[in-house]
């Protein structure tokens, strides 16, 4: 099936900017009429018919949109992140276009391109291939670093975090220190990629590495993935789960196991989720400070904006990360 035509081709048809196109479309004044011609001309040839909500957009609220994908709405950590967006571009007054990155994230991509002014998200793939296929927009990627002109990042200091982790579990007396890294990276039968996470601590705690398995980033996967850590090295007395929702399984199969938490097991999770306080006892975990997240993202947006979402060289920002001390550890 082709490809719907959308705005960026245009654009690039008629050698001008998205916005250019916009206004051509819209009959705005601010254009003369060559240019205007040229751009309804290219658009007629490519058979391009403008988004109704993009028209809206222009018409009647004149503010900027932003594409938000979200990696997937079953882990409460990325509909919490996607909530602060949210919160943060309605106070700057930038519209939020919503799409789920679950199925075909290609498909979610090109359907956002031809309505948004810029893309946000935690988006896997490399920056050349995402450029392809948002057709140059301009991205912000979350929680990864960019390397190419027009792909931005925020990215989130966990690697503190688990430092601050470890070294706050040793002098509680932890000695043997395991983790439940995820398998996301296995999917598609694919081999196993150890995470950045999971290098982190194994450097951090060295020879005191009992073990490492991996589990599905679920409630459910991480309660078999720590009740394996276990079975294989009964020794371990403090375990870090590769997020909240692994960490809560974990708690929950070492109530089933007959594990006390924190005397005979300390867990700690990554995510620093209020559905920590749900589970007995409230989990440990390392906060990643979410607002600033969103905050930074929508100062890069504002930044492109400014630019006329031009394809500026990588521009970075950095949040933070906490420990988040419970009863779990």
């Amino acid at each position: 099936m082709a490809k719907r035509v959308t705005i960026l081709d245009v654009a690039a048809e008629a050698g001008v900017s998205r916005q250019t196109v916009t206004r051509a479309m819209n009959g705005m004044a601010d254009i003369n009429e060559a240019t205007r011609r040229k751009v309804l001309d290219a658009a007629e040839r490519l058979g391009y018919r403008p988004s109704r909500f993009a028209r809206n957009l222009v018409t009647r609220q004149k503010t900027h949109a932003l594409g938000l994908v979200v990696s997937s709405f079953r882990n409460p950590y990325y509909t919490d992140t996607a909530a602060d967006i949210l919160a943060a571009a309605a106070e700057r007054g930038w519209q939020v276009v919503i799409a789920s990155a679950e199925g075909d994230l290609d498909a979610s991509l090109e359907l956002l391109s031809g309505q948004v002014d810029v893309m946000v998200g935690h988006f896997t793939g490399s920056d050349a291939d995402l450029l392809e296929t948002c057709r140059g927009l301009p991205l912000v990627r979350l929680e990864s670093r960019s390397t190419l002109p027009g792909v931005h990042s925020v990215e989130i200091d966990i690697e503190t975090g688990v430092a601050e982790a470890v070294a706050a579990l040793r002098e509680r007396g932890a000695r043997r220190f395991g983790m439940v890294d995820s398998a996301y990276s296995a999917r598609d039968g694919a081999r196993y990629a150890p995470s950045a996470r999971r290098e982190w601590f194994e450097r951090l705690v060295g020879a005191d590495l009992t073990a490492v398995v991996a589990g599905e980033e679920t409630i459910s996967g991480g309660g078999r993935a720590f009740a394996e850590l276990i079975q294989r090295r009964p020794e371990t007395d403090a375990v870090l789960m590769f997020n909240d929702l692994m960490a809560l399984g974990a708690v929950q199969s070492a109530h089933t196991l007959g594990i006390d938490v924190p005397g005979r097991v300390r867990i700690v999770g990554i995510d620093g989720l209020a559905l920590g306080e749900a589970v007995d006892p409230p989990l440990t975990s390392i906060a990643l400070d979410r607002h600033g997240l969103a905050s930074h993202t929508l100062d890069i947006v504002e930044i492109l904006a400014k630019a006329d979402f031009a394809r500026l060289d990588p521009i970075h920002r950095r949040a933070r990360s906490k420990l988040l001390w419970r009863a779990s550890a």
